[in-house]
Protein backbone atom coordinates (compact mmCIF):
# COMPACT_ATOMS: atom_id res chain seq x y z
CA UNK A 1 0.00 0.00 0.00
CA UNK A 2 3.02 2.35 0.76
CA UNK A 3 4.26 1.88 -3.06
CA UNK A 4 0.42 2.70 -4.59
CA UNK A 5 0.63 5.62 -2.07
CA UNK A 6 4.29 7.01 -3.42
CA UNK A 7 2.67 7.05 -6.71
CA UNK A 8 -0.74 8.57 -5.44
CA UNK A 9 1.62 11.59 -3.84
CA UNK A 10 2.91 11.91 -7.36
CA UNK A 11 0.42 12.49 -8.88
CA UNK A 12 -1.37 14.48 -6.73
CA UNK A 13 1.66 16.65 -7.17
CA UNK A 14 1.87 16.69 -10.35
CA UNK A 15 -1.77 17.84 -10.55
CA UNK A 16 -1.82 20.41 -7.83
CA UNK A 17 1.36 22.06 -9.76
CA UNK A 18 -1.30 21.88 -12.98
CA UNK A 19 -2.70 25.33 -12.91
CA UNK A 20 -5.22 24.22 -15.64
CA UNK A 21 -5.93 21.22 -13.09
CA UNK A 22 -6.44 23.20 -10.34
CA UNK A 23 -8.89 25.23 -12.56
CA UNK A 24 -11.26 22.66 -13.89
CA UNK A 25 -10.85 21.46 -10.04
CA UNK A 26 -12.19 24.53 -8.63
CA UNK A 27 -14.71 24.99 -10.61
CA UNK A 28 -16.19 21.81 -9.55
CA UNK A 29 -16.14 22.63 -6.37
CA UNK A 30 -19.59 23.37 -4.55
CA UNK A 31 -18.69 25.43 -1.39
CA UNK A 32 -22.12 26.03 0.15
CA UNK A 33 -25.72 23.95 -0.38
CA UNK A 34 -27.59 26.43 -2.03
CA UNK A 35 -23.86 26.28 -5.13
CA UNK A 36 -25.04 22.59 -4.66
CA UNK A 37 -28.45 22.40 -5.00
CA UNK A 38 -28.58 25.16 -8.07
CA UNK A 39 -26.01 23.32 -10.36
CA UNK A 40 -27.02 19.32 -9.07
CA UNK A 41 -23.56 18.01 -9.75
CA UNK A 42 -19.35 18.94 -8.74
CA UNK A 43 -17.95 18.47 -5.24
CA UNK A 44 -19.94 19.74 -2.57
CA UNK A 45 -17.95 20.39 0.82
CA UNK A 46 -20.56 18.88 3.12
CA UNK A 47 -19.43 16.12 1.03
CA UNK A 48 -15.56 15.89 2.10
CA UNK A 49 -16.14 16.83 5.35
CA UNK A 50 -15.46 20.95 4.69
CA UNK A 51 -17.34 23.44 5.96
CA UNK A 52 -19.86 24.93 4.07
CA UNK A 53 -18.80 28.99 3.38
CA UNK A 54 -20.13 32.11 1.12
CA UNK A 55 -18.29 31.04 -2.85
CA UNK A 56 -16.60 34.87 -2.52
CA UNK A 57 -14.98 33.68 1.00
CA UNK A 58 -14.07 30.25 0.30
CA UNK A 59 -12.80 30.85 -3.42
CA UNK A 60 -10.09 33.45 -1.10
CA UNK A 61 -9.78 30.85 1.66
CA UNK A 62 -9.07 27.97 -1.24
CA UNK A 63 -5.58 28.68 -1.57
CA UNK A 64 -4.91 28.57 2.36
CA UNK A 65 -6.66 25.35 2.55
CA UNK A 66 -6.23 23.60 -0.87
CA UNK A 67 -2.37 22.80 -0.61
CA UNK A 68 0.28 20.38 -1.75
CA UNK A 69 1.68 19.34 1.46
CA UNK A 70 -1.82 19.38 3.32
CA UNK A 71 -3.50 17.62 0.12
CA UNK A 72 -0.19 14.66 0.14
CA UNK A 73 -0.77 14.39 4.13
CA UNK A 74 -4.09 13.84 3.57
CA UNK A 75 -4.22 11.14 0.81
CA UNK A 76 -1.60 9.52 3.19
CA UNK A 77 -3.70 9.47 6.08
CA UNK A 78 -6.50 8.33 4.16
CA UNK A 79 -4.37 5.17 2.57
CA UNK A 80 -3.21 4.43 6.19
CA UNK A 81 -6.28 3.87 7.42
CA UNK A 82 -7.95 1.60 4.66
CA UNK A 83 -8.06 -1.98 4.85
CA UNK A 84 -6.91 -2.19 1.42
CA UNK A 85 -6.59 -0.80 -2.34
CA UNK A 86 -7.97 -2.68 -5.44
CA UNK A 87 -6.87 -1.55 -9.03
CA UNK A 88 -9.03 -2.43 -11.49
CA UNK A 89 -7.50 -3.29 -14.77
CA UNK A 90 -8.33 -3.04 -18.73
CA UNK A 91 -7.74 -6.16 -20.62
CA UNK A 92 -6.42 -4.37 -23.37
CA UNK A 93 -6.54 -0.68 -24.29
CA UNK A 94 -9.09 -0.44 -26.15
CA UNK A 95 -12.80 0.92 -25.28
CA UNK A 96 -14.16 -2.28 -24.63
CA UNK A 97 -11.26 -2.89 -22.23
CA UNK A 98 -12.04 0.13 -20.38
CA UNK A 99 -16.31 -0.47 -19.86
CA UNK A 100 -14.49 -3.98 -18.86
CA UNK A 101 -12.68 -2.44 -16.05
CA UNK A 102 -15.35 0.26 -15.17
CA UNK A 103 -18.20 -2.34 -15.00
CA UNK A 104 -15.83 -4.62 -12.62
CA UNK A 105 -15.40 -1.54 -10.27
CA UNK A 106 -19.00 -0.80 -10.60
CA UNK A 107 -19.58 -4.44 -9.21
CA UNK A 108 -17.12 -4.21 -6.92
CA UNK A 109 -18.53 -0.76 -5.35
CA UNK A 110 -22.17 -2.29 -5.14
CA UNK A 111 -21.45 -5.04 -3.27
CA UNK A 112 -19.22 -3.32 -1.35
CA UNK A 113 -21.92 -0.76 -0.58
CA UNK A 114 -24.17 -3.78 0.35
CA UNK A 115 -21.25 -4.99 3.04
CA UNK A 116 -21.28 -1.43 4.91
CA UNK A 117 -17.74 -1.12 3.32
CA UNK A 118 -16.69 2.67 1.89
CA UNK A 119 -14.31 3.02 -1.38
CA UNK A 120 -12.61 6.09 -2.84
CA UNK A 121 -10.99 6.28 -6.14
CA UNK A 122 -7.08 6.89 -5.65
CA UNK A 123 -6.91 7.67 -9.47
CA UNK A 124 -3.91 10.52 -9.27
CA UNK A 125 -1.43 7.81 -10.55
CA UNK A 126 -3.54 6.92 -13.76
CA UNK A 127 -4.74 10.26 -14.74
CA UNK A 128 -1.04 11.11 -15.24
CA UNK A 129 0.20 9.75 -18.56
CA UNK A 130 4.14 9.25 -17.41
CA UNK A 131 2.60 7.66 -13.91
CA UNK A 132 0.07 5.22 -15.32
CA UNK A 133 3.09 2.87 -17.16
CA UNK A 134 5.33 3.39 -14.34
CA UNK A 135 2.31 1.72 -11.72
CA UNK A 136 1.91 -0.68 -13.98
CA UNK A 137 5.47 -2.32 -14.43
CA UNK A 138 5.32 -2.26 -10.59
CA UNK A 139 2.02 -4.18 -10.96
CA UNK A 140 3.72 -6.40 -13.66
CA UNK A 141 0.38 -6.14 -15.47
CA UNK A 142 2.52 -6.67 -18.68
CA UNK A 143 0.24 -5.10 -21.67
CA UNK A 144 -2.85 -4.88 -19.27
CA UNK A 145 -3.55 -1.11 -18.13
CA UNK A 146 -3.88 0.22 -14.81
CA UNK A 147 -7.46 2.11 -14.87
CA UNK A 148 -8.94 2.71 -11.47
CA UNK A 149 -7.28 2.47 -8.31
CA UNK A 150 -9.61 2.09 -5.22
CA UNK A 151 -8.49 2.52 -1.66
CA UNK A 152 -11.57 0.50 1.08
CA UNK A 153 -12.52 -0.24 4.34
CA UNK A 154 -14.77 0.21 7.17
CA UNK A 155 -15.42 4.34 8.05
CA UNK A 156 -18.04 7.02 8.38
CA UNK A 157 -20.63 8.04 6.16
CA UNK A 158 -20.50 11.43 4.27
CA UNK A 159 -23.17 13.10 2.94
CA UNK A 160 -23.30 12.79 -0.92
CA UNK A 161 -22.94 15.46 -3.67
CA UNK A 162 -26.00 15.82 -5.14
CA UNK A 163 -26.43 14.98 -8.48
CA UNK A 164 -29.02 15.89 -12.11
CA UNK A 165 -32.10 13.08 -12.77
CA UNK A 166 -31.00 11.08 -15.65
CA UNK A 167 -33.68 13.07 -17.61
CA UNK A 168 -31.68 16.38 -17.31
CA UNK A 169 -28.50 14.36 -18.91
CA UNK A 170 -29.84 12.00 -21.05
CA UNK A 171 -32.77 12.65 -23.92
CA UNK A 172 -34.89 10.16 -24.18
CA UNK A 173 -36.42 10.62 -27.30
Amino acid sequence: MEAILDYVIQGNTMQMRDPAFMAELISWIRFNDSMAIEQLDGLAVRSSGNPALPAWLARRLLKFALTEKGENDKYGEHVRSSAGIAVFVSPRNDKAGWVAAGRAYQRFALQATMLGIRNALLNQPVEISSLRPQIADYLGLGVRRPDLIVRFGRGSSLPPSLRRPVTAVIDAS
